[in-house]
């Protein structure tokens, strides 16, 4: 039986047995674990809290012929201000869900890691539009996955920018005004594409330091939900919640 210690990010949580929980923790070393939490539902329980969806916490757990226990989960954060928002829960949902079908497990997974408990730290603050930090949720993490959109200039003539510009959402390629009006594929503003490209490029620390109008963080918003569907081929339950409550 291995033992080991690992901080990790609860993720998604389940029930088996009487009392106790089956919970999904991303961790940086080996992504998603699957483990058991034995007795975690009862609120007496030393486990009960870190166990809990967005605990982030230092796991120490055991590992028997590919069968994960918690032994302990001493919580380092909870993030228990996203529950005070129907609309930041359900984007910290979505997020975990994301997460949950991309992230391969037993592969390292720091970046992944870092991405999520950077948003739920701005989800938590409210100081921040929630189109924007999912924005940046989703195209930092297809970036991270190995999809990341041709922005740098347009993929047929090498045009910078123009005053539109178009975005493929299937192939994350752009296009100037001239060389995409005859794609059918969406039209985007300068303004938009910028805030791609600062996403895209900028240094971790940065990604979420811009601004938008709330019409352009509409459109930007869609352009990088679609592309991370399609990008992974994937359909979300939260994500479709989400549509249905705002």
């Amino acid at each position: 039986m291995e033992k080991f210690s690992v901080d990790g990010l609860v993720i998604k949580t389940g029930v088996t047995g009487e009392s106790d929980r089956i919970v999904f923790i991303l961790t940086a070393q080996r992504g998603v674990i699957r483990a058991f939490a034995k007795g975690a539902r009862n609120t007496k329980s030393r486990l009960h809290a870190g166990t809990s969806l967005f605990a982030y916490c230092a796991f120490t757990l055991s590992e028997n012929k590919g069968v994960y226990n918690v032994n302990e989960a001493p919580v380092k954060e909870i993030f228990f201000d996203l529950r005070s928002d129907l609309e930041r829960l359900t984007v910290a949902q979505y997020f975990c869900e994301v997460m949950l079908k991309t992230v391969p497990e037993e592969n390292s997974a720091p970046e992944y890691l870092r991405l999520i408990l950077n948003s739920l730290h701005f989800l938590c603050r409210g100081n921040k539009p929630v189109l924007l930090i999912k924005s940046v949720f989703e195209l930092r993490l297809v970036c991270f996955a190995g999809y990341m959109p041709g922005l740098v200039a347009c993929d047929v003539c090498s045009e910078f920018e123009t005053d539109v510009m178009y975005f493929d959402c299937l192939s994350g390629a752009l296009y100037c005004k001239n060389c995409g009006k005859m794609k059918n594929v969406p039209e985007v503003s300068a303004s938009v594409v910028a805030a791609m490209r600062y996403i895209v490029f900028s240094d971790f620390e940065k990604i979420f330091s811009f601004e938008l109008a709330e019409d352009q963080l509409a459109k930007l918003n869609r352009l990088t939900e679609v592309y991370l569907s399609n990008c992974f081929q994937q359909q979300f339950r939260t994500l479709d919640f989400l549509h249905s409550a705002t």
